[in-house]
């Protein structure tokens, strides 16, 4: 037997059965060169099925209690096909947090671009209306931080979503104080350096209150920034 490494995952290549690969998770896949080709719609749907069954699973039993079998049984495929997409939990997890805040994020970083430039209290509240309306945000997303807190893998991912987040923060913040406030571009960009942290920390707490601080909250917890957000 010939020892061998897909993505990372132990496997056992047998020269007799060369389509044959056995991981360390129990089951058989074929090599990926030797897959049909599928359409990119199908490996998006695949995607979002698996995210989806994903979201509901760590929903219902809480991210720490959940395993990558539950998530396979949700969503009603084959260890392989699901293999195929993602290795583990986190991953998967991660990837889904990089899409939901990728696209508000790139909402937001696009109203830089408009005249006028809306004020944060408008665009800010506008992204935590948006974010709560998924299911990643708030419950999924403060578990994941808090098991970033321990992982150091997803600790790593985690940082790097929210430098990410950050920058386009500072991207609009930066259009808005030149647009609105008259700054010239390097006073622009040096005065939303400094304010990027506390709006990113706005949008953190938000998903904390939201999970956690009971009915009502998240209505409060929005007017309360947007009152905020009208100082600056």
């Amino acid at each position: 037997m010939i020892a061998l490494s897909l993505k990372r995952m132990p496997v056992l290549y047998c020269p007799q059965a060369p389509q044959c690969v056995k991981n360390d998770h129990s089951f058989s896949l074929r090599y990926r060169s030797l897959m049909p080709k599928v359409s990119e719609e199908h490996r998006a749907a695949m995607r979002e099925r698996i995210q989806a069954a994903a979201l509901a699973c760590v929903a219902d039993r809480g991210f720490s209690n959940v395993s990558m079998a539950d998530i396979i049984a949700a969503a009603g495929l084959s260890a392989g096909a699901v293999y195929v997409y993602y290795r583990s939990k986190e991953e998967l997890v991660v990837d889904v947090g990089r899409r939901v805040f990728g696209e508000r994020m790139t909402a937001l970083e696009q109203l830089g671009g408009h005249d006028p430039v809306p004020p944060p209290a408008e665009a800010v509240t506008a992204l935590m209306r948006g974010l709560a309306s998924t299911d990643f945000f708030p419950g999924v997303a403060v578990q994941v931080w808090g098991e970033a807190v321990r992982n150091d893998e997803l600790g790593a991912i985690a940082r790097d979503i929210i430098a990410q987040i950050r920058a386009h923060i500072e991207y609009y913040l930066t259009a808005w104080l030149a647009a609105s406030r008259g700054r010239a571009a390097d006073a622009a960009a040096s005065e939303a350096r400094r304010l990027a942290p506390a709006v990113m920390g706005l949008i953190q707490g938000f998903a904390v209150q939201a999970a956690l601080g009971g009915p009502g909250i998240e209505a409060r917890y929005v007017e309360s920034a947007r009152a905020l957000l009208a100082s600056l």
